[in-house]
């Protein structure tokens, strides 16, 4: 059961990006194929099916996000939601498995539909979980336990902060760490802006599940030079790549609970302002000491991991 628990946490936040900045950056090719299903009109929504059902929520939480992003970001972000099935994942995804959310192509969030094997994977591994350990789970996603409600309509959010950050940035970064922590801080903050507070306690109960259940076993990789270093070796690996995003989530709530939307701004303007096509690749003091600089000692408290060799010791 350890395995299929922390295995389907393998790549909930994966992000690509190979952005440029211009007028209508969306890449139009990944849209072959599907039908323009017309759910919105403050963004582009397509799927693989003519009429996909159960996405009032996810269209509703993305329509409130963007509505709180464009405001404090100071922009009117055209993008394109692609709900996509199991069976034609491959075809459109950067990555399985089916209905891990993902933000890779220019201008485009791509998210599952039905049930997903994310979603079912999950679910099946709470099956095996003491009751009372997933009660808290049952108020925020019904019973039988949904958690399409996650991996769809909660994690949409945190795809959709990546778009505001890709639209200004290259396809380099210096640190995906700091890309991630950003999603989360996105995903966060756009949650708490909702007057109906039901998706950041589904966020929320879920990832205090995984935080106490404490089921990652034995990690290979647990400092953000690792995390660097082998990236794609701790994507692979479902189990230490979740342990990394619990620790990214529970940074972004402290930051927000502290400093509220003026820090997602001037995150994202930090990011900006490092993108590595302006910069040049940074070492970690000089890193270090421009995140100093613009956040302060008091968020770089916040920022200190707790395993060595990392670059914000």
């Amino acid at each position: 059961m350890r395995i299929l628990f922390v295995l389907v946490f393998a790549g909930f936040f994966v992000c690509n990006s190979c952005n440029q900045q211009k007028t209508d950056w969306i890449d139009r090719s990944k849209h072959e194929g599907l039908h323009n299903i017309t759910l919105s009109d403050k963004f582009e929504t397509y799927a693989t099916e003519v009429q996909p059902a159960n996405l009032e929520n996810t269209i509703k939480n993305l329509e409130l996000a963007k509505a709180y992003f464009d405001k404090i970001f100071d922009e009117n972000l055209n993008f394109a939601v692609l709900f996509v099935d199991n069976q034609n994942w491959d075809k459109y995804a950067f990555t399985p498995p089916p209905g891990m959310p993902q933000a890779h192509h220019e201008g485009n969030i791509i998210l599952g539909i039905n049930k997903s094997v994310m979603a079912n994977g999950f679910e099946q591994a709470l099956s095996q979980m003491p009751p009372q350990a997933t009660q808290e789970l049952k108020k925020y996603f019904g019973e039988p336990i949904n958690l399409d409600k996650f991996f769809r309509d909660c994690l949409a959010l945190h795809e959709l902060g990546h778009l505001y950050q890709f639209y200004k940035t290259s396809k380099s970064s210096q640190r995906n760490w700091l890309n991630e922590l950003f999603g989360n801080l996105c995903q966060v903050a756009a949650a708490k802006s909702f007057k109906n507070q039901t998706t950041f306690k589904q966020m929320d109960s879920y990832q205090n599940l995984l935080i106490r259940g404490n089921q990652w076993g034995e990690l290979n990789y647990k400092t953000l030079q690792q995390f660097e270093n082998n990236y794609f070796d701790v994507l692979k690996s479902g189990r230490n790549y979740g342990w990394y995003q619990t620790q990214f989530y529970t940074m972004a709530k402290e930051l927000y609970s502290k400093y509220g939307d003026s820090l997602v701004t001037k995150f994202r303007t930090f990011l900006i302002d490092t993108d590595v096509q302006k910069l040049g690749e940074l070492n970690d003091v000089e890193l270090n000491e421009i995140i100093k600089k613009t956040f302060g000692e008091d968020v770089l408290s916040i920022l200190k991991w707790d395993y060595p060799n990392s670059s914000t010791d």
